[in-house]
C-alpha cells in the first residue's frame, strides 16, 4: 500500500507552486482545492474542488478522496496546508480522517494573535506588552498605559495587512476603525489588537516541527514599505546574522513554537531583534510566504521545502538541512501610481548581471493594482538577486527594481 499526503488548498500559482513541486516528487498527493484547478493538476494524483470557506464541503470532498485512495490501494497519512486561512480547516480534517496533523487548539491559536500572547506570557516568551481593545475608547486606554507609538492590528490576518504604527490619538482612532474593518471573517468578536511597538531589525525564521522538536532552518531579514503600515516589500534569505544573535533567536522560535503546541508542521516565526533581546511578534502555523522558502532553497543547495512539509506531516524525521551557501533576496514591484497593470520590463543588460536570479510578473494584464491602504500586496511582480552580503543584496534589489519599469494605464483617483 503506497501512502499519500492530503494537501488542502494550492495558493497562487507563482508563490505556491515550488512548494507543491517539490511535495509531489517525494509523495504521493491528493488535492482538494478552490474551483477551478487548473495548474495544480500537474502534481495531484486524485483531487476535489470544494468552496474551501465551507467547512463541511472540505470535511466531505476530504473524506471523499480518503475513500478514493484505499479503494485505489493508497492511505492518506499526512496532512499539509500553507493557506493561512486554512490552518485550522486542515487541523480538522486531520482529526475527522484519524490522521495525526496539528492540534487543532494550535491551529486556532495561530490564527489568532491575541491568543498567541497569551500562551506566550504564560510559558515566558519575551514578546509585545498588548491589550484587546473593543471600541475607540478602549483603544486610547490601551495605548496610554503602554505608551506611543503603538502598533495596531487586526488578529487573524496575515502578511502585515491593515497593521499601523501609530504615535498620537487621532492616528489611533482612524486606524482602530481600519484594523476592525479589515478583520478575517473568522474573528467575529470586534476586538483589535494594541500592542507595543517594538524597535530594532525585523527577522522571521522557518521552522520545521515534529513530535516536540523545532528545527530553524531559514532566517531571513524583512524590509517593509508604505509607512505607517507595514507592506513587506523585500526579505533577505541566509546566514543573516551574528552566531550569537542567531543563538538567541533560536531559543526564542524554539519556546514560542512549543508554547502554541505546534506539531506536524513547517512554521513561520517573525520576531524583532530588539535591545533587550529577540521578541516574538508571531507564529505562523504554515510555510512562510512572500517565497522565503524558495528563497531558502535557492541559499541552500539540495533542498526541497516540499520533501520536508512531507516529512513532518507524515511523521517522518528530515535529514540534516546545510548552512546556506549564500545570500539571496527578493524584492517585489508596485506601481509609482493606481494602474491598470499590463506589464513589467526590465534593461536586457541589467537582466544578464550574473546576480540577477529571475525576474517575474505575478500580476495578470488587466489586474488593477492600487497602493496601500487602498489595497495591501498589490505587486506586479518581483525580482530575485543573490549576493555575498547583505548590503550588496540590498542594493542589487534595489537597482534592479528601480530599473524594472511596471506599465499600465493610470487609474482615476
Amino acid at each position: 500500500m503506497l501512502d499519500s499526503v492530503l494537501v488542502i488548498g494550492s495558493g497562487y500559482l507563482h508563490f505556491r507552486e515550488y512548494a507543491l513541486r517539490g511535495l509531489a516528487e517525494h509523495y504521493r498527493v491528493v488535492l482538494v482545492g478552490q474551483s477551478p484547478l487548473n495548474w495544480q493538476l500537474t502534481y495531484a494524483a486524485q483531487y476535489r474542488e470544494a468552496d474551501l470557506q465551507d467547512e463541511a464541503a472540505v470535511l466531505a470532498a476530504a473524506e471523499e478522496l480518503a475513500a478514493a485512495e484505499l479503494a485505489a490501494g493508497h492511505r492518506v497519512i499526512g496532512i499539509v496546508t500553507w493557506e493561512e486561512m486554512l490552518i485550522a480547516r486542515a487541523a480538522a480534517v486531520g482529526a475527522r480522517l484519524g490522521v495525526p496533523a496539528m492540534p487543532i487548539e494550535a491551529a486556532r491559536a495561530c490564527r489568532d494573535k491575541a491568543e498567541q500572547r497569551r500562551l506566550f506570557r504564560a510559558a515566558g516568551v519575551p514578546s509585545a506588552r498588548h491589550h484587546l481593545a473593543g471600541s475607540v475608547a478602549e483603544a486610547v486606554e490601551a495605548a496610554a498605559a503602554i505608551g506611543y507609538p503603538v502598533v495596531v492590528k487586526p488578529r487573524g490576518r496575515a502578511a502585515s495587512v491593515a497593521v499601523q504604527i501609530v504615535r498620537s490619538e487621532a492616528e489611533l482612532r482612524a486606524a482602530f476603525d481600519f484594523a476592525r474593518a479589515s478583520e478575517n471573517a473568522a474573528i467575529e468578536d470586534g476586538l483589535v489588537l494594541i500592542e507595543e511597538f517594538l524597535v530594532g531589525p525585523e527577522i522571521s525564521v522557518d521552522s520545521w516541527v515534529l513530535d516536540g522538536r523545532v528545527e530553524p532552518y531559514a532566517i531571513a531579514l524583512k524590509r517593509t514599505g508604505y509607512a505607517p503600515f507595514f507592506e513587506e516589500v523585500a526579505h533577505v534569505v541566509g546566514t543573516v546574522l551574528d552566531p550569537a544573535t542567531e543563538a538567541a533567536v533560536r531559543e526564542v522560535v524554539v519556546s514560542s513554537n512549543r508554547a502554541l503546541g505546534i506539531d506536524r508542521t513547517v512554521t513561520h516565526t517573525e520576531l524583532m531583534l530588539t535591545p533587550d533581546g529577540p521578541k516574538v511578534v508571531e507564529v505562523n502555523g504554515r510555510l512562510g510566504g512572500e517565497l522565503i522558502p524558495r528563497l531558502a532553497e535557492i541559499a541552500i543547495p539540495g533542498l526541497s521545502v516540499g520533501r520536508l512539509l512531507g516529512d513532518v506531516a507524515t511523521g517522518r524525521e528530515p535529514d540534516p538541512i546545510p548552512r546556506p551557501e549564500r545570500l539571496v533576496g527578493i524584492r517585489f514591484l508596485y506601481p509609482d501610481e493606481d494602474l491598470v497593470f499590463e506589464d513589467i520590463e526590465v534593461p536586457a543588460a541589467l537582466a544578464d548581471e550574473p546576480w540577477v536570479h529571475s525576474v517575474r510578473r505575478v500580476s495578470d494584464p488587466g489586474t488593477e493594482l492600487r497602493l496601500p491602504p487602498r489595497q495591501f500586496l498589490g505587486r506586479a511582480g518581483y525580482v530575485i538577486a543573490t549576493g555575498s552580503g547583505i548590503d550588496e543584496i540590498d542594493a542589487r534589489l534595489l537597482k534592479l527594481a528601480d530599473a524594472t519599469a511596471v506599465i499600465g494605464a493610470p487609474l482615476p483617483l
